[in-house]
């Protein structure tokens, strides 16, 4: 299985637009075009999904919503779990990714738990990795995610996709 951690595209802060929690938090113009840069870029060198998954909150989603909007199409089916929330368990993202068909599946979320559940992959509670804002990470899993399961293949920016 093929994952496609990805962090959600640049969203607005708490307080702009009168916004008061974390989870209502939408992206910013930045952010829109971050979502666009990424799914372009992926497609351009062959990433095709088989699904994505998103958390629930609206920056992750609105990501997730973008990069279908300018992916290939037929649009791979979109997913939304609690698994994918901030401060989700490792173990349980896996086990819900488990359940997925497919072996090419980009997972939308957010710091800190997107960053913590590519080092569980990769086997290492002390490694650090730095996801920038609608970065991507591609590691596969032999069989399939669980914990030292997987290898790095890359951790990338928008940037560099674009």
């Amino acid at each position: 299985m093929d994952l496609y951690l990805i962090r959600h595209a640049d969203a607005l802060a708490l307080g702009e637009r009168g916004i008061t929690e974390d989870a209502d938090r939408p992206l910013s113009e930045l952010g829109e075009t971050q979502a666009q840069v990424i799914a372009l870029g992926l497609y351009k060198r062959g990433v095709v999904f088989d699904k994505l998954v998103t958390s629930p909150f609206v920056r992750a989603h609105q990501t997730a919503e973008i990069m279908l909007k300018h992916g290939p199409t037929p649009a791979p089916e979109l997913f939304t779990t609690d698994t994918l929330t901030p401060n989700a368990k490792n173990r349980k993202l896996a086990r819900y990714l488990l359940k997925q068909d497919g072996q090419k599946i980009g997972v939308v979320g957010h710091l800190p738990h997107i960053a913590s559940f590519a080092a569980w992959l990769i086997g290492g509670k002390k490694v650090q990795l730095d996801f920038a804002k609608a970065g991507v990470a591609h590691i596969s899993c032999e069989d399939s995610p669980r914990k030292g399961s997987g290898v790095l293949q890359w951790l990338v920016t928008p940037e560099w996709l674009g």
